[in-house]
């Protein structure tokens, strides 16, 4: 099988963060967030995927290569952003070479969905199209999706089916991730920006198109704001998030337990850790703590609830609670405590938020 992954977006609501490093490429328990979409996509059985790019292509492309995590990659390069509809488009001969399903997943949405659930389903309903979808407090939010007690899909956001009695429907939002029949990508228009979700998936409704629904109860998570990012990190740590490969990788250390010293410092668990870490004299380092490759406390220096990428460096005597240092960035608190903070190499420190 084949599959479509999403990841040329800006990364908008990321802030300085996703200027400086592509979303796709954040670490999340210190592996790349694509890196989850393709293991769970090769853990199925799927040998090839399509990843668009645009934004932060290169690096993308350099992180990749042409083989990784277990799939071959096959670029597709959008000069001009196409959307999520028109991104899948645009990789059309590609995906329906072999005329079966393919899915289609977002590099940026971590989930513990079941595809080979849902890919069963697909193909009993004869769907056109099968969403995931999940039960939410933010459905509202990211938009309500209804659907049947047969698992078909029965309305998109305000688009309805004709003739459906809607207090018979069971209400979900989606999760983005999707398997999609080859007849899909007709309903698309070739060379235009088009989006999936407010403009094909309405109109398919609107016309009674047989698109199917499959419930996960599964962990999802839209790690698109720097507040989100570092929750997602914490469930991976936490365990609330169980990744589909064998965690964390060979070359980081997860460290459980009650609090131990470490190099002149100490570490409150859970920790992560990359190789060549430098705890400095009375540094702290944790709980759910990142600190990736190269990466440095100074004196006196605390880390909590934050990410550290390689390279980076926490000052001494400065305390950091849910902030997130970059590449090779230096952190300072000027001998205090800051919170909720970016620090990116040669820019000036960001205020995190949601949205």
């Amino acid at each position: 099988m084949r599959a479509f992954v999403m990841a040329a977006g800006y990364g908008k609501r990321l802030g300085v963060l996703g200027e400086e490093i592509p979303k796709p490429l954040l670490l999340l328990g210190g592996v790349p967030l694509i890196g989850f979409a393709l293991e769970k996509l090769a853990a199925i059985g799927v040998k090839e995927a399509a990843v668009n790019l645009h934004h932060g292509a290169e690096k993308i492309r350099c992180a990749l290569g042409h083989y990784a995590h277990g799939l071959h990659i096959h670029y597709f390069h959008e000069p001009e952003i196409l959307g999520t509809a028109g991104g899948i488009k645009n990789a059309e001969a590609f995906l329906c070479e072999k005329n079966e399903p393919f899915f289609v997943i977002n590099a940026d949405a971590p989930c513990g969905a079941d595809l080979k659930t849902a890919l069963d389903h697909h193909e009993k309903g004869d769907f056109l199209a099968t969403l995931i979808l999940r039960r939410s407090s933010e459905a509202q939010k990211y938009g309500v999706l209804e659907f049947d007690a047969t698992g078909r899909l029965r309305s998109f956001l305000d688009a309805s089916a004709p003739g459906i009695p809607r207090e018979k429907l069971s209400q979900a939002m989606f999760t983005g991730l999707s398997i999609m029949s080859p007849e899909m990508l007709s309903h698309i228009p070739a060379g235009v920006a088009s989006d999936i979700s407010t403009q094909i998936y309405p109109r398919l409704m609107k016309s009674d198109a047989r698109i199917g629904a499959v419930l996960s109860d599964s962990y999802w998570m839209d790690v698109g704001t720097p507040s989100r990012y570092l929750q997602a990190n914490m469930d991976v740590m936490s365990g609330e998030f169980a990744p589909d490969f064998s965690w964390p990788p060979s070359e980081l250390l997860f460290i459980e337990g009650p609090v131990m010293k470490w190099g002149e410092g100490s570490i409150e668990p859970p920790v992560l850790m990359g190789p060549d870490v430098v705890i400095r004299k009375n540094a702290k380092a944790g709980p759910f703590t990142a600190i990736m490759a190269g990466a440095t406390l100074g004196n006196n220096a605390v880390a909590r609830e934050s990410i550290v990428f390689p390279g980076g460096i926490i000052d001494e005597n400065s305390i950091l609670e849910r902030c997130i240092v970059g590449p090779g960035a230096m952190a300072s608190s000027g001998n205090g405590e800051v919170c909720e903070m970016v620090f990116l190499h040669n820019k000036e420190q960001s205020k995190i938020y949601d949205a």
